[in-house]
């Protein structure tokens, strides 16, 4: 697969809860060719450099690799699955949320050494 190397306006920029961001852009009008490398990046993974046209002072290099959720996200959302599947046992999605949160707290909290 070739890498793409093209202008982009950025036109639409939204931050997100857990503070990434979403954007949409724009680029030139493509050939059949160019329009085809960019459908086979479609839901990759791709490393990208944001540079204005009249060029940069320097690089920003963003570490952090794309992931999704959040792992305490992901927990909730498991949490959520779970108290689903054991047929909402209480009516209260947060207080079973709290309580499995404290169990885990606890557990953890067992597991260290006294100082």
């Amino acid at each position: 697969m070739q890498a793409i190397h093209t202008q982009l306006e950025i036109n639409r920029v939204t931050i997100k809860k857990d503070d990434s961001v979403g954007f949409s852009a724009t680029t030139p009008a493509l050939t059949d060719t160019e329009l085809s490398a960019f459908r086979q990046l479609s839901k990759l993974l791709v490393n990208a450099i944001f540079e204005p046209q009249e060029g940069s002072s320097g690089v920003l290099k963003i570490t952090e690799p794309l992931t999704g959720k959040s792992p305490s996200a992901r927990l909730r959302a498991v949490l959520f699955v779970l108290w689903k599947q054991q047929g909402m046992p209480q009516n209260d999605f947060e207080v079973y949320y709290r309580l499995q949160v404290e169990k885990v707290i606890d557990k953890i909290k067992s597991l260290l050494e006294d100082e």
